[in-house]
């Protein structure tokens, strides 16, 4: 038996033609380029913290993190605050140094400064 009642047969009113209509004209828009971002180093200059360096590049990134301590970090972000190293270098450089614990990743790809928390003493006089 067949339906009396097409279920196609209500049109939605959302705005599209009934029928085809012919495209008489066409707009273009051109969008100006990203702002690129800073190019990072092709090569990695090397740190020595031989005599008279006081600066190596974890005292730098050290640094860097805990002028903001509640901010995050990122990889790249980081790089070219420090401006002598490759993006990939400064990977494994976060990930060495968060594995010994000097800083912590909070998620993927984005770092914070490892800050003191004070345990408050119990008060052993309300025994």
């Amino acid at each position: 038996m067949k339906s009396p009642i097409s279920r196609y047969a209500e049109r939605k009113l959302d705005g599209r033609p009934d029928t085809s209509k012919a495209v008489t004209s066409t707009a273009i828009t051109l969008l100006s380029p990203p702002v690129p971002e800073p190019a990072l180093p092709t090569t990695t200059v090397p740190q020595y913290a031989g005599p008279g360096r006081t600066s190596t590049r974890m005292t730098r990134v050290l640094a860097i993190l805990q002028a903001e301590p509640q901010r995050l970090r990122r990889s790249r972000e980081i790089a070219e605050l420090l401006g002598d190293v490759t993006l990939v270098a400064t990977y494994r450089q976060l990930a060495r140094w968060t594995e010994k614990g000097m800083i912590k990743r909070v998620r993927t790809g984005r770092y914070a400064a490892i800050t003191q928390e004070t345990i408050p003493l119990r008060d052993l006089r309300k025994r």
